[in-house]
């Protein structure tokens, strides 16, 4: 029967009765038969486990693996282990697919020998029962072009041509297998980014389709919500992971201005969408080490495609978020165009010296009127 396998469909399920019925419809229905529907239960303390067992009786494609809440990382990791087919493609347990979603996917990637084929998808809001365009990634046109591309056609931008979901593409399992990509398991959010991300600085011929085939779902209460809103600190991390893989296996320096303006849109982005804590704690973060880490100083702001990003990265350079937003107070914002990239480099060095200096200074008398507290009792 594996044989007969032409895609494996891995599926982290977990806590999802209220979706999980009209995703594995639409999945069961694809025009492509020939495929295996692993399901990867993670844990649910709901009936999840009932309902896929319940599809299994109708459909001995579907096969179950159990395991104690480890994360969707581990999960998807285990069904990459046991993927017979040819390709593998990692659907969600909420969201819903076109019926030629596989099959589309399949005939392309087959067709022109690809690693990674991509369609495009639409977000669908559960409350207001309303589809809506996804948002396009900066460079989307160099992946919807109908070429085959890789990061050697486009080494300054090919990170920034796809989103960061695995739910729209279609991986050669042999390529993923060869690569030795996995899922990290100890990132909480994110972790598709660190994969996509890795995998395209492997891939060879990647190839994307101008139809939607997949329909994300949104709602208030998924766990990928809640799961950014206590992990958002690794944010950091996963981009600084990104910049190991890449210098590990000697794509950073051909990759560094994709690299450049993905870490820092992304960062960017993020910033503007916390709340207002976090959005302090977000930037102090990249303040105190990880922007230096991602070599945003070592560029030029031309190497910046976007003047916004270039600012948000030469404030986080030079200021805490406490003196960036007193500074915004009185009007005095930095402006990237006004200072030479001399002048910038000297300003934030001379800051985070200062902020070294202040760092010590503050645990020198905390540690001297502990001492002194000490004695007087």
């Amino acid at each position: 029967m594996s044989n007969e396998i032409k895609v494996s469909v891995i599926m982290p399920i977990y806590n999802a009765t209220d979706y999980l019925r009209p995703a594995l419809d639409t999945v069961l229905d694809q025009t492509l038969r020939e495929i295996e529907v692993i399901c990867i239960d993670d844990g649910s303390t709901d009936k999840s486990l009932a309902v896929i067992k319940e599809y299994q009786e109708k459909d001995q494609r579907i096969r179950i693996v159990t395991e104690n809440n480890a994360g969707v990382s581990t999960a998807r990791n285990k069904g990459i282990i046991r993927a017979r087919g040819d390709f593998i493609i990692f659907l969600d347990a909420d969201d819903f697919y076109e019926p030629t979603l596989i099959e589309r996917l399949y005939v392309t990637a087959v067709k022109h020998e690809l690693d990674i084929a991509v369609c495009e998808y639409d977000i669908y809001n559960t409350k207001q029962s309303r589809f809506a365009p996804a948002v396009p990634e900066d460079h989307s046109e160099i992946l919807m072009s109908g070429d085959v591309v890789s990061k050697n056609d486009h080494p300054d931008h090919i990170l920034q041509c796809m989103s960061g979901y695995v739910w729209n593409k279609l991986f050669r399992t042999s390529f993923i297998k060869e690569k030795e990509l996995m899922f990290a398991p100890e990132l909480y959010v994110f972790e598709d980014v660190h994969f996509i991300c890795t995998a395209l600085s492997f891939a060879g011929r990647v190839m994307g389709i101008n139809e939607v085939l997949v329909h994300h779902r949104v709602y208030s209460d998924q766990s990928r919500v809640k799961l950014f809103k206590k992990y958002y600190k690794q944010v950091p991390v996963v981009y600084l992971k990104i910049k190991e893989h890449l210098a590990s296996h000697g794509t950073y320096i051909p990759l560094a201005v994709s690299y450049l303006n993905l870490s820092a849109s992304r960062c960017y982005k993020i910033y503007n969408l916390l709340w207002s804590d976090a959005k302090g704690d977000f930037w102090d973060l990249l303040h105190n080490g990880f922007a230096d880490a991602f070599g945003w100083f070592k560029h030029e702001s031309s190497d910046f495609e976007n003047k916004d990003v270039c600012d948000f990265a030469a404030n986080v350079g030079l200021y805490t978020h406490d003196q960036y937003t007193k500074r915004m107070d009185r009007g005095r914002e930095l402006n990237i165009d006004k200072m030479t990239k001399d002048t910038l480099n000297i300003r934030i060095k001379s800051s985070k010296k200062r902020t070294k200096f202040r760092t010590k200074l503050g645990a020198f008398f905390s540690k001297f009127k502990r001492k002194k507290k000490a004695k007087s009792e």
